[in-house]
């Protein structure tokens, strides 16, 4: 996994005193975890067992393992949907047990408690971070901390104690460095965009990393466009999968605001034989 350590500009101070979040602000918790095992019910147990009123919610435990670059992607477009001051728990962490830091972070009018991993790259590339705290006052951590499990830990309860009203500052360390990835971004030209497949969902479809901000700069109609993929290509956008007899291919733009291409009642992943890196080109 290839990355960096950037340090972002100084912080504007503001004497001692830090933002305070919301008592009992709501706490989103994704994960590699899945669900057959106990890991996310402990994540959850602990969390209430420090503040049984804050609302948890389950954003996903479906993160395929150790995929940091899927996860960075998924809680991008993700937090924005939840209400200001929640508390956005990010635990796909193949790092555990070493020495990689955990970090919490303000940006964007929410909170973000993750392993130092890249995992918040996305975010930090969009939104300028207000303030970053190396987390390491074990007051805040549970008693027996296991070398493969902070999930439960350290992440859960200095997530619960951050939603009673415990001050970021009284958690850890001021910062100004955060470990970035390096996410490719499409490539635009004046009648094409190149971009690649970042996820394939459990409908098979195939989720590309262009944007619709990104096809608008083609100054066409959606219906002109045309989709190369895998050796196949697609006219035009569909609005919804039946607009396309069945078993076809088609390309929309989904919920997160992204290319996908689909098979109406199928699979598009077996069907062109591609997945996550595989490229995807879009003309006008």
């Amino acid at each position: 996994m290839r990355g960096r350590t950037v340090v972002l500009p100084p912080i504007k101070q503001d004497g001692d005193k830090m933002m305070k979040p919301n008592t009992y602000s709501m706490i989103t918790l994704t994960t590699d975890f899945g669900l057959r095992d106990e890991y996310a019910g402990l994540m959850k147990g602990v969390i209430k067992s420090i503040n049984p009123m804050v609302p948890v919610v389950d954003l996903t435990h479906y993160i395929p393992p150790q995929n940091v670059r899927w996860a960075a992607h998924l809680i991008y477009y993700s937090f924005r949907y939840f209400p200001a001051g929640s508390i956005h728990v990010i635990v796909v962490d193949p790092g555990v047990g070493s020495s990689r830091q955990i970090k919490l972070m303000k940006a964007g009018g929410h909170y973000f408690l993750f392993p130092d991993n890249g995992v918040i790259t996305k975010i930090v590339n969009s939104y300028k971070p207000d303030e970053i705290w190396e987390i390491n006052n074990t007051r805040y951590f549970l008693e027996d901390i296991s070398s493969t499990f902070h999930g439960r830990d350290i992440f859960a309860p200095v997530a619960a104690h951050l939603s009673v009203g415990v001050e970021p500052v009284d958690l850890g360390l001021r910062t100004d460095e955060l470990y970035t990835l390096d996410i490719p971004e499409p490539r635009v030209g004046e009648d094409k965009i190149a971009g690649h497949v970042i996820h394939v969902d459990q409908f098979g479809n195939l989720i590309t990393n262009i944007e619709e901000r990104l096809m608008r700069k083609l100054h066409t109609r959606y219906r002109d466009i045309v989709i190369e993929i895998g050796g196949r290509r697609i006219h035009g956008l569909s609005k919804a999968y039946i607009k396309v007899r069945e078993g076809d291919l088609l390309a929309t733009l989904g919920s997160k605001g992204l290319l996908e291409v689909s098979v109406n009642q199928g699979d598009a992943s077996s069907y062109l034989g591609l997945g996550e890196g595989d490229e995807v080109e879009v003309t006008s």
